[in-house]
Order: structure tokens, then C-alpha cells, then sequence
């Protein structure tokens, strides 16, 4: 396929940042005295991108109502979620390099930690007394997990049902011929909360139920579990199934406009997206200084990347969670998001030249905060064209939702970014 030169140098010439906060918006909180942890902290990073470019609210096409994380990055890369979404899970195969076939249905998996109410939950059961005590097992290492889910999938795998290692706590199930129909839930979102109410639901429910209830008889007593107890270790007692989904075609977006790209996360689906996308994957959770915050390992990465692509996509994940204090922690989690990695940015941004910034902050799960649909902020600034609100502008859910701009839709942001760079 050819590109016009006009169109090559453009591409090339003018570098593409997308930054999703996937989690960083919030609702009103008391301790907040009403106001989101958006409202709350300090953003002059955000503050210049909304106050200096184009500021508003994303959506959906035809106003869908879910805007999760796996929503708004597919939408990004120009995806419509109604054609190219079924459920995580293929997306997570793909970066786990699980080669799906059309009647294959692919579930995550993910190790956690069950407890009971009434002390330590044995049982195989997932009855009202069992609760949801850690949904990573304690930040369980991969060489103990894989060991773990070889011993699930040799005792419980089958010719329809296999089980596929992958980092941490996040594995992959596959189900040959599998429902498609059954309704599952992120473990994050019983975190702490009886798991009764976030159990499997509809139609194939049953046989997964059944599948985690047999993972607890594998887990229970195995040696690397009791091993993590006598050490004072958290144990992996429990294969969570969510997620699930069928293999979809996604056409290379990279292939569509002729550029360049590569994609930076910690997170098997989201870069399982990229990939599909033609982006190179660049996994966060590998790199060798783990200790060192994403916010300020993610400017460097970045700056080496735009060295060899037109465009590279960040993926930050905060995941929120209901202890005590969680809402003011996540108000420093913001500054230092805006403070270590997008203030830090805007500075070394403009030694490649002309640049563009798309930053996008949506609500981890707004299903699961129960109040539907809430405002997904984002501002698109251009180097070359700088404009001026006139006033202050603070980059919030609040202030996006009242900004002239309105309303944006999610899936043509790259059409903009690239329309001259399209290839026929």
C-alpha cells in the first residue's frame, strides 16, 4: 500500500502521545467535602493540556453506556466496541500469545485470596460466608502461580477446558465451544465484600462456578500454599474466571493510516489491544526496576520510543479499592501522575519537535460504582496550536462536562490526529 509523501512526512514528523488515566476520574466523595479527587489535586499538567487545547467529554457511539478502561482504549485506536468488543479475555490471550479459534470462548483467570467470615474459609463451596480478602494473593510471584495453575490444569483441565499460564496473579482459561451468555465479575469489585453477590450469572454459570469451586480443592492444600502460609504469605486459594469473550478481527490501525506505534501498559489486555492494533507491546510489569513508580519510569520509556515511532500510547491503571482513606491516597496518586509523569512530559516533549497530546482520564468501572454512565474528561493539544481559554480551566469531570466543546465521539480522535496520514 502506498502513502503520499505529504502525508509520510506529516506522520513523521509531528509525534502522537495518548495518555489514558484509566481510573483516575472519581465520583463526589464526603471526604472530599462533594468533590472527585480530581477536583481535589493539584493538576497544573492537566490544567495546561484542558486550558491551552480542546477540553471536554468523550462517549461512545449511539451514547453507550460503558466506558471502562478495555471501552475507551479500544475507541481510542478507532475501534467501535459494538463491532470488535466481546469481553477481555481474547484481548488477554493475545498478549499471552493463546491462539484462539472461532467456537473458543476465553476467560481470565485470576488467583486470589478467599476468607470467611467466621474464620479461614476451607470449604469448597463459594457460600454467603466466604469473602474476598485479596484479589492478586498477596502480589503472588509468577514462578509460584504457574506452578499453581499447572497443577489446576492437569486436575481439572480437560479437551474443552485448558488452562494457560501467565504472570502473577492473571492467567487465561480457554473453553472450546464455551457460553458466551454467562455474566462475570471483576474480582477487584468484591474486594472485601461477601462474593456471593458477584458470583457467576446466565446462561453456562453453573459449569463455571463448578470450575472455580474445583480450583479451591486443587489449591487448598498444595505445597506452595502452605509454604506462603507458614511464611505469613497471603495463599492463592481460589481461581477467580471473568472476562469472558470470542476472538474478534481487529484490523490493524497502523496498517490503516501508515504510521507507527507502540503501546505501554501493565496489563495483559490492554496490551493484548495494542498488539491487535498493530502497536508494539511494551510491557510494563517486566521492566527490571519494579520498585520504581510507573509514573516515573513511564517518561523515559517514552522519550526512547518516540525516537523510532510516530505514536506511542500510555496506559496507566489505577484500581480503586473501599479501604479507609483510599479516596485522599488517590488524591497524591493524581498529583504525582500529573507532577512525575505528565508535567515531565510537556518538558521533554518538545525536543522531537512538534507534538500532540491526547490525555484521557476515565472511571475504572462506573457499573460498578452503580450509578451508570459518568463524565470521561479528556483535552487534545497541539503544539502547533496553542489556544487560550481566556480563563482557568481545571482538567476535571466537573469542569469537562460543563466546557463549550460538549462532547466528543471516542472513536474518531485518530481520524483527527491522522486524517492527511490515511492510507487507501
Amino acid at each position: 500500500m502506498g502513502l503520499g509523501e505529504s502525508a509520510h512526512q506529516q506522520s513523521r514528523g509531528m509525534k502522537t502521545l495518548i495518555l489514558q488515566g484509566d481510573g483516575i476520574a472519581g465520583l463526589p466523595s464526603p471526604e472530599l467535602e462533594g468533590r472527585t479527587p480530581l477536583q481535589v489535586a493539584s493538576t497544573p499538567g492537566l490544567d495546561f493540556l484542558a486550558g491551552h487545547g480542546e477540553y471536554g467529554v468523550l462517549k461512545l457511539p449511539n451514547d453507550a453506556s460503558d466506558l471502562s478502561g478495555a471501552m475507551i482504549h479500544l475507541a481510542l485506536l478507532g475501534y467501535d466496541s459494538r463491532k470488535y468488543y466481546t469481553g477481555p479475555g481474547p484481548f488477554a490471550g493475545t498478549h499471552m500469545e493463546v491462539v484462539l479459534g472461532t467456537q473458543d470462548v476465553a476467560f481470565l483467570c485470576s488467583l486470589v485470596t478467599l476468607g470467611s467470615r467466621t474464620g479461614r474459609a476451607d470449604g469448597k463451596k463459594l457460600g454467603p460466608q466466604v469473602v474476598m480478602e485479596d484479589d492478586t494473593s498477596g502480589g503472588i510471584g509468577t514462578e509460584e502461580a504457574r506452578e499453581l495453575i499447572g497443577a489446576i490444569n492437569e486436575q481439572i483441565g480437560s479437551e474443552t477446558i485448558q488452562f494457560y499460564a501467565g504472570n502473577a496473579h492473571r492467567h487465561l482459561m480457554v473453553w472450546v465451544g464455551g457460553a458466551t451468555r454467562v455474566i462475570c465479575q471483576d474480582p477487584h469489585m468484591a474486594l472485601g465484600q461477601v462474593v456471593s453477590a458477584y458470583l457467576p450469572v446466565g446462561d453456562g454459570s453453573v459449569v463455571v462456578k463448578e470450575l472455580m469451586e474445583a480450583s479451591r480443592v486443587v489449591l487448598r492444600d498444595h505445597p506452595i500454599n502452605r509454604e506462603r502460609e507458614n511464611a505469613g504469605l497471603k495463599p492463592a486459594n481460589c481461581l477467580w474466571l471473568w472476562g469472558p469473550g470470542k476472538t474478534v478481527d481487529l484490523p490493524k490501525m497502523t496498517e490503516r493510516y501508515g504510521i507507527s506505534g507502540a503501546m505501554v501498559s501493565n496489563s495483559d489486555l490492554h496490551l493484548g489491544i495494542g498488539l491487535r492494533a498493530g502497536l508494539e507491546a511494551i510491557d510494563a510489569s517486566q521492566d527490571p526496576n519494579a520498585d520504581e513508580s510507573v509514573f516515573m519510569k513511564y517518561p523515559q520509556v517514552t522519550e526512547t520510543l518516540f525516537r523510532r515511532y510516530d505514536l506511542v500510547y500510555l496506559h496507566i491503571e489505577e484500581k480503586p479499592n473501599s479501604s479507609p482513606g483510599y479516596v485522599k491516597e488517590k488524591v497524591k496518586r493524581i498529583e504525582e501522575f500529573d507532577q512525575r509523569l505528565v508535567s515531565r512530559l510537556l518538558e521533554s516533549l518538545p525536543t522531537f519537535g512538534d507534538y500532540r497530546v491526547v490525555v484521557v482520564c476515565n472511571h475504572w468501572s462506573p457499573l460498578s460504582e452503580g450509578s451508570g454512565a459518568q463524565p470521561t474528561p479528556f483535552a487534545f493539544f497541539e503544539s502547533t496550536n496553542l489556544k487560550n481559554m481566556g480563563y482557568a480551566v481545571q482538567y476535571s469531570e466537573v469542569e469537562a462536562g460543563a466546557s463549550p466543546i460538549g462532547t466528543r465521539d471516542a472513536t474518531r480522535i485518530l481520524d483527527r490526529l491522522f486524517a492527511n496520514a490515511r492510507v487507501s
